[in-house]
């Protein structure tokens, strides 16, 4: 059980890290002279970090779950 608790806190961290480089990719979509600077698009995409945010913590708290039942 410590060994997957250990293996999702280094993920969520290495997720983490991850954020400023989606957070990037999101403005140059969606910023000044972006490709889908409007349209309902472009707020689509902006919601992208919240999403990679919610995705990393669900998948970690199900891998933890599931190593646990075992």
């Amino acid at each position: 059980m410590v060994n997957k608790l250990i293996q999702g806190m280094i993920a969520i961290v290495i997720g983490l890290a991850l954020m400023p480089v989606i957070a990037d990719f999101t403005d140059e979509l969606t910023g000044s002279g972006g490709a889908f600077e409007e349209g309902p698009v472009g707020a689509l995409i902006d919601l992208l970090p919240v999403l990679y945010v919610i995705v990393l913590v669900v998948g970690i708290v199900g891998y933890i779950y599931t190593g646990r039942t075992q």
